[in-house]
C-alpha cells in the first residue's frame, strides 16, 4: 500500500475543491438558486388553483346534467308503469279506471272517497296494501292507514325532494296524478278554438257538471283520437312543498300556504281540473305553479303518460292547441307529427 506524502494528500483535495467550485459556477449560469430544488413560488401556486377552479366549474354542470337526465329517465320509467298498472286494471275489467270513487254522505251531497292510484295497488306489485283497504270507507279513516300511510317510490319522481313532512306530520306524497278537464276560463284565456269536448282519458265515477260531454266508465272504444295521441296522467310534483317556475321554492306563507293540501297518494283530491288560475301573464299554462296543477321540477318541460303506455317529455312553451288536441281524448283532433 502506497503512503501519501502530506504534499501529495493537500494537492488532491485541493483538487477535488476546485470541481465543487466549478460545478456550482455552472448551476449558477443555469438558473440554480439556493433552497430552490422541488418548491413553488406563490404565483405558481395561484396559477395552479385558478386552473383547477376553472376545471371545476365546467365540470360540475356536465355532472348535474347527467344526474338530471338518469333522475327525468327513472321519472319516465315510474309513469310508464303507472301506464303499464291501467293497462292491466283494463285487460282485467275491460274499461279504464276512474279517476276517483265517490259516495253519496246523508246529507246529499256527494263525497270523495278513493284515489286511482289505491284501484292499481294490485299491478304495482303492492297487493298486500289493496287487500287492507275497506273500500266503503274513505282513503283517510282510521281502518285504511295501515294500507295508505306508505311511501311508494313508483309514485314519486327523483328529482322533488325525497322527505316532505312537516315537523311531526308525515306525508306519502305523488308527483302523478290525474288531470281530467280544462276549464273555460282557460280555454278563454288561451283562446282556444271550440272542440266538441275537453276531458281527457280518465274520468271520475261521477260527474254533474255541465262541462263533461262523457261519463265513466271509459271503455277504450272512447278514445276517438287514439291512445297514441292521448294524454292519460301528469307530472305534478314536489307536494306538499309549495314551488314556482323554475323549480323556486315558494313562500311557505303565503296563499296557499304549506303544506299545500292534496298531496298524498291515496288522497282521491290529488287528482285536479286544469282551472283559469294556471294561465301565467305571459300565457304558460303548466310548470307555473304546483298548487293542484300540472308541475314538473325537470327544467324546460315535464314528462306525460300517453293512453297507449308511452311516455314522453313536452316543453313548457309547447302550442296551447297542440297540448289540446292532445289532452282530449275524444274531439277530434289530428296531432302534429314529430312531437
Amino acid at each position: 500500500m502506497k503512503i501519501e506524502t502530506r504534499r501529495e494528500f493537500c494537492s488532491r483535495q485541493s483538487g477535488c475543491l476546485r470541481s465543487l467550485d466549478r460545478f456550482a459556477a455552472n448551476g449558477a449560469n443555469v438558473g440554480l438558486k439556493r433552497g430552490s430544488f422541488g418548491g413553488f413560488t406563490l404565483v405558481e401556486l395561484l396559477v395552479v388553483i385558478a386552473i383547477v377552479g376553472i376545471l371545476l366549474g365546467l365540470l360540475l354542470p356536465a355532472v348535474q346534467a347527467a344526474r338530471e337526465t338518469v333522475r327525468k329517465t327513472t321519472c319516465v320509467s315510474h309513469m310508464r308503469q303507472i301506464g303499464l298498472a291501467i293497462h292491466s286494471y283494463l285487460d282485467v275489467n275491460g274499461v279504464f279506471p276512474p279517476t276517483k270513487t265517490t259516495y253519496v254522505a246523508p246529507n246529499g251531497q256527494r263525497r270523495d272517497r278513493h284515489n286511482v292510484l289505491t284501484i292499481l295497488l294490485p299491478f304495482v306489485e303492492e297487493s298486500a296494501a289493496y287487500s287492507a283497504v275497506d273500500w266503503t270507507a274513505t282513503w283517510s279513516a282510521a281502518v285504511n292507514r295501515e294500507a295508505t300511510e306508505k311511501r311508494m317510490s313508483v309514485f314519486l319522481c327523483p328529482t322533488a325532494p325525497g322527505d316532505r313532512d312537516f315537523g311531526t306530520k308525515k306525508y306519502y306524497p305523488t308527483d302523478y296524478a290525474s288531470c281530467y278537464l280544462i276549464r273555460r276560463g282557460v280555454r278563454t284565456k288561451l283562446g282556444l278554438r271550440e272542440r266538441s269536448e275537453w276531458t281527457s282519458v280518465l274520468l271520475p265515477d261521477f260527474s254533474n257538471s255541465s262541462e263533461f260531454s262523457r261519463r265513466a266508465p271509459v271503455y277504450p272504444s272512447a278514445v276517438l283520437d287514439g291512445l297514441s295521441s292521448s294524454f292519460l296522467f301528469f307530472e305534478a310534483s314536489g307536494r306538499p312543498f309549495k314551488f314556482l317556475r323554475g323549480g323556486r321554492r315558494g313562500d311557505p306563507n303565503e296563499t296557499p300556504r304549506e303544506p299545500l293540501l292534496n298531496s298524498d297518494w291515496a288522497d282521491p283530491g290529488s287528482g285536479f281540473v286544469m282551472d283559469a288560475n294556471v294561465v301565467a301573464p305571459d300565457g304558460r299554462f303548466f310548470n307555473n305553479a304546483n298548487n293542484n296543477e300540472i308541475f314538473s321540477l325537470h327544467p324546460g318541460g315535464a314528462n306525460f303518460l300517453y293512453a297507449d303506455g308511452s311516455a314522453r317529455f313536452h316543453s313548457e312553451t309547447i302550442d296551447a292547441e297542440t297540448f289540446a288536441a292532445l289532452f282530449t281524448c275524444a274531439a277530434g283532433d289530428v296531432v302534429p307529427s314529430g312531437l
